[in-house]
C-alpha cells in the first residue's frame, strides 16, 4: 500500500474517531437545550401568555448558547487531533533526519551541504559550524571546499568553527560575522514550515470533512 494512503486511512479512522466524540458532544448539548427550552416553556402559567413568551425567548437563548458551545467543542475535538496528526508525522521526519545524519550517504552529503552554503553566502573567508561528528568529517574537506569556493581562480579560506547542537547540516558565517546562513536540517524545517506543514495536511485529510 502507497506511503500517502495508508496515512488517509489512519487519518480518516482517526478523524472518524473524533467526529463521533464531536456529534455526540452535539446530541448532548441538544439534550440539554431541548430541556431548558421545555422547562422554559411549560414552566409559565399558560394565562400569562406574555411572561411564557419571555420565559420562552429566554429559554432559546440558553439553548442556542448551549448549541453553539457544543459545536464549537466539537469542532476543536476535530481540531485538536488534526494537530496530533501533523505532528506526529513531524516528529517521523526528524527521526527519519536523525538515520539519515547517522548514514554513509550522509558523510558524502554534509560536504556538499557546506559547500553549498558556503557559495550561498559568497564571501571567500568562511567559518563553518556544524555538530562535533560532522566537524570531524569536514576537517578533511576544507582544502576541497575551499577550492570549490574559489572556483580554482581566487583564494578562499575556509575553517571550523565551534560545535553546535543540531541533527545534522552546517551553519556558515563569514570571518567577521556580519553574515550568516543556517543550512541545519531544523534551520531549513522552521523556514519551510508552513509550506511543509500545508503539503502534510494536504495528504493526511484530502477529502476528510
Amino acid at each position: 500500500m502507497p506511503a500517502e494512503k495508508g496515512a488517509q486511512l489512519i487519518a480518516d479512522d482517526i478523524l472518524k474517531e473524533a467526529k463521533e466524540k464531536a456529534e455526540g458532544i452535539i446530541r448532548a448539548a441538544e439534550k440539554e437545550a431541548r430541556t431548558l427550552l421545555d422547562a422554559a416553556r411549560f414552566g409559565a402559567k399558560e394565562e400569562e401568555e406574555r411572561e411564557t413568551k419571555e420565559a420562552y425567548a429566554r429559554g432559546k437563548l440558553v439553548h442556542d448558547g448551549v448549541l453553539a458551545e457544543g459545536r464549537m467543542r466539537a469542532k476543536r475535538e476535530v481540531l485538536q487531533k488534526r494537530e496530533e496528526l501533523i505532528n506526529e508525522v513531524f516528529r517521523g521526519v526528524e527521526e527519519e533526519l536523525q538515520a539519515h545524519a547517522s548514514s554513509k550517504i550522509y558523510e558524502e552529503d554534509i560536504i556538499r551541504i557546506a559547500a553549498i552554503a558556503c557559495k550561498k553566502l559568497g564571501q571567500n573567508d568562511v567559518v563553518i559550524r556544524a555538530n562535533r561528528r560532522d566537524l570531524k568529517l569536514l576537517e578533511g574537506s576544507k582544502d576541497q571546499i575551499a577550492r570549490e569556493l574559489g572556483e580554482g581562480i581566487k583564494t578562499a579560506s575556509v575553517s571550523l568553527g565551534e560545535p553546535i547542537q543540531t541533527i545534522g547540516g552546517v551553519k556558515v558565517r563569514a570571518a567577521d560575522g556580519r553574515i550568516e546562513i543556517d543550512e541545519t536540517f531544523e534551520g531549513r524545517m522552521r523556514r519551510e514550515f508552513k509550506g511543509i506543514r500545508v503539503k502534510v495536511a494536504k495528504v493526511l485529510f484530502e477529502g476528510s470533512r
